[in-house]
């Protein structure tokens, strides 16, 4: 024999789902429904082990159950490669009975939004995808005037931007995570234009009377919120910009609609349909904002409040030049400008872009509640630690 190959395949079998391996050689096993059963059985128990972790496991897991191979080690004088698009292992000079044990890692790690930040400890020295989600900012809703606030709209705060890129870590290293909080939904019931609506998590500015701003997501090697990381940006690794709030009147009618994170530029916000509301505030850039890593929060006078603006590198600014309405807030910038990071860009929605490698920014039309790639994000921030192997 000179050579094996194991293609490993889910399969569901009388309701069950099993992990069947189909061996083919020069003389092979016949897979046909009669024997799956015994072919699982023999194959695993007399050439393959299974390890998830380092713990020995019964079955071998699927190709989307977020597994990578980490090693494969054969007795008896062969050897094996792993071959990931085929989900099986060619396996050489198998001369005599062998067996294989194929060491599977976890491969994926999500962090949702906690409101604190989080610790990931490298697993294994390679190469990792790193993903970011802004969270969106605080919706205002208006109440249609012409039936009488028999029925609303929502209009809805900035969508968090993506942003991604590749690096090769170290095993045991630790790298830090903040999750942006999304923004507050609040509706004008014409109470107290100083009521606060507390900030979003990671730069986000508060609103006042009106919605707050999103915070942004970031990942850095060295500990603290964004926005305490000024003086140490070389340690920043990757941030996604947070949306700006959004206001919209009851009485009025008027809205004016929260900048979406960014991006090289978060966006600025957005005037609505009434010319009384003031100007939009402006969206966080690379190199200026309201402050690093924080947008502005809302002011308010004796009849007019103003929303938050958007969390970022650089975060958005809030409306001006109102003194009886309202106005909505810009976005916070992205970034991907660290050298250490390969591969990567940005998405925002119906964003600024860019070509330039430290700053790519590309514009999609996507906003997905899930986190998902190449789109912008509603709800709470995200991020995503994927491992990819050693010879990315």
């Amino acid at each position: 024999m000179g050579g094996v190959f194991l293609l490993l395949s889910k399969i569901s079998f009388y309701g069950t789902t099993l992990i069947l391996i189909i061996l083919i050689l020069v003389l092979s096993f016949k897979f046909n429904k009669k024997t799956e059963e015994k072919i699982n059985e023999e194959v695993i128990n007399e050439y393959i082990a299974s390890y998830f972790d380092g713990e020995y496991q019964t079955e071998i897991p699927g190709k989307a159950d977020g597994y990578v191979v980490d090693k494969v080690v054969c007795d008896n004088g062969a050897t094996a490669t792993w071959n990931n698009e085929e989900w099986g292992i060619n396996i050489r000079n198998a001369t005599q009975k062998i067996k294989c044990s194929i060491y599977f890692i976890k491969a994926e790690y999500d962090f949702n939004y906690t409101g604190a930040e989080q610790v990931f400890i490298v697993p294994k020295t390679g190469t990792y995808r790193l993903e970011t989600w802004g969270s969106q900012g605080g919706s205002g809703v208006n109440k249609n005037t012409e039936t009488n606030g028999n029925t609303y709209y929502v209009r809805n705060g900035g969508y968090g931007a993506y942003s991604l890129g590749y690096i090769n870590l170290n095993k045991s290293e630790k790298i830090f995570l903040n999750v942006g909080g999304g923004g507050t939904t609040f509706v004008d019931i014409q109470t107290s234009y100083s009521t606060t609506i507390p900030a979003g998590y990671n730069g986000g500015g508060y609103g006042k009377y009106y919605a707050n701003g999103g915070g942004a997501t970031d990942i850095s090697t060295i500990s603290g919120t964004l926005s305490n990381l000024k003086d140490f940006k070389d340690k920043i690794l990757i941030v996604s910009g947070g949306g700006g709030g959004s206001t919209a009147h009851v009485a009025g009618g008027g809205f004016c609609l929260g900048g979406s994170g960014g991006g090289i530029v978060g966006n600025n916000g957005v005037r609505g349909d009434n010319i009384n509301f003031g100007k939009p505030g402006l969206g966080g850039t690379q190199t200026n904002g309201y402050e690093f890593g924080q947008g502005e929060n809302g002011v308010s006078g004796s009849d007019t409040g103003k929303s938050g603006g958007g969390g970022g590198y650089y975060g958005g600014t809030i409306g001006t030049g109102s003194t009886s309405w309202t106005e909505c807030a810009g976005g916070g910038s992205g970034y991907i400008g660290n050298t250490l990071l390969t591969n990567k860009a940005m998405y925002c929605y119906n964003c600024e872009e860019s070509s330039e490698e430290s700053t790519k920014t590309i514009s999609t039309t996507c906003a997905e509640e899930k986190p998902t790639g190449n789109c912008a994000k509603k709800g709470n921030g995200y991020a995503r630690i994927t491992y990819i192997g050693n010879d990315k």
